[in-house]
């Protein structure tokens, strides 16, 4: 008789464990296995829910009593979801993370897999085109994410619910509340859903004929040859590898050997990319060189898409998957090779519950498959960076471009002080401006980057000064062009609240005497238009990214150079390679440095670095114009000079003195709540619990608290928040408190959120 442990995908805290069932083989279509996804019998009612199986074992019939065991139902894939590491990994996370396991398996496994198949789909049209029209013209709706789904009804007249929802970052109750205005109508139609079952799939990836440059293989110079060589050894220990090479030193062809070494073992291999941006063009050298081996994932995927690619990975036909961040629990046999670019990028880490850091789990997915970890930025991580000078990872260093002719490109900061006095109140400094006509004149490409989208940062009051705040949140709205009415909205980036200027009020003193304070990309690239009416001018923000292709249509046709300047947020600092662009422009450089996290100036240094090293790629020499208005900043100056290691000592030095990362584990407590005298009841309560709870435990912990204090965003989508800060010795010391925490508030009372790395 056998006995499979399975673990419920859908656990909350009260289930969060194995539960034993009997496996009649007699009921099943195959053999059960470690890693199926079954239906099971749960509770008092036998309601069928999704589990997946982690243990098998053979029990003797005289042993144990089994006549109260359930049997599994069914088995929904003849093929496991999770490999054996991939099993491993679940109580790890959960542990890490103070969420379920079922929390674990989610991340996993694509939320279509388990789906009864359906012979029908929900889509979303438009009752009229006219009305649809008028209501964006007239500035009716509330809100942003609304206001983009019959945006995008209008590009396109019928569109598949779920890939409306991925492509306008929307939900159900958007469209329910535009159904409930007579403004979309939600019908089904059939559909063809065997990729649910299929087990041989074509790829996904574009088979558009690739550029030659993705074809060529290019020849390693010294440096890179020697960090090719050392990550490549054999090693009876696998190994974590930091290659810091500045901007322009050929880590990717480094990467593609170590990834070509790897294949040729039959291993398999993971390359993450921060961006989704940075997909196509990784995508494409990948393929160049491997050809179908190669599968993507990412969020804005087709479900079918996504589906096709995480199955050709779990069947073996993809050995080498380039994702984002949530790549890093794709099923890959033989994972011997994990490759994160840019590990700098706080997109690494997530915003959403659990809030996981891939980073962190590569490690642990290292650990039990024996596999080297490849960590490679220009301006690495300041953690990173410490733990190679401490001998924890190999530091491997490129300090010079691939290119034998390429040098890293001239920087100029600009005062714009000076700008002033001189009368120019412009948007972009002068000297910015003859450099971008030296160079569109000669058919050269500009990058302007500025880190923060729309038409203007926010709407202050004339009379008492106070900004233009969201309702819903403690935050500053952001000014927006309406592109089906002449008016401009303000829009809230956290809840998508959005409201006409004309209705737009001061939440202190109620005047409607206000103005505009800073600018966004939008408007940027409305100036530039004006400003070079005779050029092509491309812009790629979160609000211009609507769909699964939009990030790789707007590079693709800028190498095409179909547009000579190309702005945008911090999506186009990060890995892009265009040999054409000369002339870089940072704008507004103070507005990365001034923020109130410790991490800051980190931050604004490896942004502008990345920023700058867009530049003269090519054969061409690049220049580089950092605006400011503290051109005396150190930072500014270390990120001119791309001195990283000049930046570190000072970092560093800052961080042991004030015990912050990485010499001290910093973590967040977060006490949320609709009702604020419930919040502070509750906050009262949380805080008694915390200084009992921390004053019992070891001293080497070194266990400092701070606060409770005000969530730096006080208010966020209705709900009031407080914060708690703790300081320990190290992460597990603080995933020990968080377990506890997690345990012993009940989440029907208490809504608790903890975050092991607030500002990462």
């Amino acid at each position: 008789m056998r006995i499979a442990k399975v673990v419920l995908r859908e656990s909350v805290r009260q289930t969060d464990k194995l539960f034993s069932y009997v496996v009649d083989s007699s009921c099943l279509f195959c053999e059960l296995l470690i890693g199926h996804y079954v239906f099971v019998p749960f509770g008092r009612s036998n309601k069928q829910v999704l589990a997946v199986v982690v243990e098998i074992e053979e029990l003797d019939d005289k042993t144990e009593d089994i006549s109260k065991l359930k049997s599994i139902t069914s088995i929904v894939d003849p093929l496991p979801v999770l490999r054996a590491d991939q099993i491993q990994l679940i109580r790890k996370i959960s542990s890490r993370y103070s969420c379920t396991m079922g929390d674990a398996i989610s991340l996993m496994i694509p939320s279509v897999v388990g789906k009864k198949k359906q012979k029908t789909e929900k889509v979303i049209s438009l009752v009229s085109i006219e009305e649809a029209r008028k209501v964006l013209s007239t500035n009716k709706l509330r809100s942003i994410m609304q206001i983009n789904i019959l945006k995008k009804l209008l590009e396109d007249s019928s569109i598949p619910q779920n890939t409306l929802l991925v492509d306008t970052k929307s939900n159900y109750t958007h469209l329910h509340a535009l159904k409930q205005k007579n403004l979309i109508a939600i019908s089904k139609r059939s559909i063809d859903s065997q990729f649910l079952v299929q087990t041989n799939q074509d790829s996904c990836i574009s088979t558009l004929e690739l550029e030659d440059k993705y074809l060529r293989k290019l020849k390693l110079n010294s440096e890179q040859e020697k960090a090719s060589i050392k990550i490549n050894e054999e090693n009876d220990s696998p190994s974590v590898f930091l290659l810091h090479g500045i901007t322009g030193s050929g880590k990717t062809e480094v990467y593609l050997k170590a990834a070509g070494n790897a294949l040729k073992k039959n291993e398999g291999v993971l390359y993450l990319v921060p961006e989704i941006s940075l997909t196509p063009q990784t995508v494409n050298w990948i393929t160049g060189r491997f050809g179908s081996l190669c599968a993507v994932l990412h969020s804005r995927l087709k479900e079918s898409d996504k589906y096709s690619e995480w199955n050709r990975i779990r069947c073996g036909q993809a050995r080498i998957v380039v994702a984002p961040r949530s790549g890093i629990f794709a099923p890959i046999d033989n994972l011997k090779l994990i490759i994160i670019d840019e590990e700098h990028d706080s997109s690494y880490k997530s915003e959403t519950f659990p809030k996981y850091s891939a980073k962190e789990i590569a490690l642990m997915r290292a650990k039990i498959t024996k596999a080297n970890v490849v960590l490679g930025s220009a301006t690495p991580a300041i953690e990173s960076y410490y733990a190679a000078s401490k001998g924890v990872y190999k530091l491997i260093e490129l300090t010079k471009r691939a290119n034998d002719s390429g040098k890293l490109p001239k920087v100029i900061p600009i005062d714009m002080r000076d700008q002033v006095k001189i009368g120019n109140n412009d948007i972009l400094s002068i000297p910015l401006k003859i450099a971008m006509a030296k160079a569109l004149s000669q058919k050269q490409q500009v990058m302007l980057f500025l880190n923060r989208r729309g038409f203007s940062r926010t709407l202050t009051c004339r009379a008492c000064g106070s900004t233009c705040n969201c309702p819903n949140c403690s935050v500053g709205m952001t000014l927006h062009n309406n592109n089906y009415g002449q008016e401009q909205v303000l829009v809230c980036h956290y809840c998508g609240y959005t409201i006409p200027m004309s209705l737009a009020k001061c939440p202190s003193c109620d005047s409607n005497d206000l103005f505009r304070v800073g600018f966004g990309t939008e408007q940027l690239e409305g100036f530039l238009q004006k400003e070079y009416p005779n050029e092509n001018v491309l812009r790629m923000d979160q609000d211009t990214i609507t769909s699964s292709n939009t990030h790789e249509s707007i590079l693709a046709s800028f190498a095409r150079k179909e547009a000579s300047i190309l702005i945008g947020t911090q999506m186009i600092v990060k890995g892009l390679d265009f040999p054409d662009v000369t002339v870089v422009g940072i704008l507004s450089a103070d507005m990365i440095v001034n923020s109130a996290d410790y991490r800051s100036s980190e931050r604004a240094f490896q942004m502008i670095t990345q920023a700058s090293g867009r530049a003269g790629r090519g054969n061409k020499e690049g220049t580089v114009y950092i605006q400011t208005y503290n051109p005396d900043n150190d930072m500014l100056r270390f990120a001119s000079d791309q001195d990283y290691e000049s930046f570190y000592r000072q970092e560093i030095a800052f961080r042991e003195a004030m015990q912050l990362p990485p010499f001290k584990a910093i973590g967040e407590v977060v006490v949320s709540s609709e009702n604020e005298d419930d919040l502070l009841a509750r906050t009262k309560e949380v805080g008694k619990y915390l200084r009992d709870f921390l004053s019992v435990q070891d001293a080497k912990l070194f266990l400092e608290l701070f606060g409770p204090m005000p969530a730096v965003i006080y208010e966020l989508r209705g709900k009031y928040r407080m914060s708690f800060t703790i300081k320990a010795v190290n992460k597990s010391c603080l995933c020990s408190i968080f377990n506890q925490i997690m345990k012993d508030f009940n989440p029907k009372y208490y809504s608790i959120s903890v975050d092991l790395d607030p500002s990462r």
